[in-house]
């Protein structure tokens, strides 16, 4: 077999291991998790969702998420190639364009890049001035060394603390949980990792001015291209 581009992307590639390896390699497992139905959303939130341009998005996937169909997606997947972007398919080339991710997801596709650094050092103190709490530290186990965790929350951990907002709440607690909720929903959808199991800290860190305008379309697309690349 012929290959005409990365020699070394090939050799990691399902369809080098299928059709070099004669391997038989199962459909993929979806990462996106969905809203979920644990976190209530309410409409007091909504002019602070609104004002990050996630309003559209987050009414269509608090509704429901669509069902994919994994053996597809794997298809997809198998043929595609980071260098172009793009899934080489019998008939030519296709790709995910922004005009997609838009039209699909309500996503803005205009504003400012989201761009921030990823440094996580101090990050419970800064997640505690967004939200008020952060999660537990782990124990110090014997000979003084402490569990490895995530910068971050866990989704049950989230859900404990934030599911309902209280009914006599003022504007800055009703903020707090809309930022939550936003930090839940993108964690799980736009987001979603393989664990299923983490909010990672800096997409809540990505919220920390709400008008900020950011292109959330284009760093979902972004995000897609390095995942599908990871696959």
């Amino acid at each position: 077999m012929v290959w005409l581009l990365n020699d070394v992307y090939d050799v990691e590639h399902r369809a080098y291991f299928m059709s070099e390896k004669k391997m038989e390699l199962t459909p993929l497992k979806i990462r996106s998790h969905g809203a979920s139905s644990v976190m209530h959303y309410d409409e007091r939130y909504t002019p602070y969702i609104e004002m990050t341009g996630l309003l559209p998005f987050v009414q269509l996937v608090s509704r429901s998420t669509p069902n994919l169909n994994a053996a597809a997606v794997t298809t997809l997947i198998d043929r595609w190639r980071p260098e172009t972007h793009s899934f080489h398919l019998r008939t030519g080339e296709m790709t995910v364009t922004l005009q997609d991710v838009s039209m699909i997801t309500a996503l803005p596709i205009e504003g400012k890049p989201l761009c921030m650094s990823t440094d996580s050092e101090g990050w419970r103190h800064q997640m505690e001035a967004l939200i008020g709490m952060s999660p537990q530290e782990p124990e110090v186990e014997d000979g003084g060394k402490k569990d490895r965790v995530p910068a971050g929350a866990t989704f049950t951990w989230i859900a404990a603390n934030f599911a309902h907002c209280p009914e006599d709440a003022d504007d800055e607690v009703i903020q707090r949980y809309a930022r939550v909720y936003m930090w839940y929903v993108i964690s799980r959808t736009i987001f979603a990792d393989g664990t299923g199991k983490n909010a990672p800290w800096m997409w809540l860190k990505a919220l920390t001015v709400l008008d900020n305008k950011f292109s959330w379309g284009s760093a979902a697309l972004a995000y897609l291209y390095r995942q599908v690349i990871n696959c």
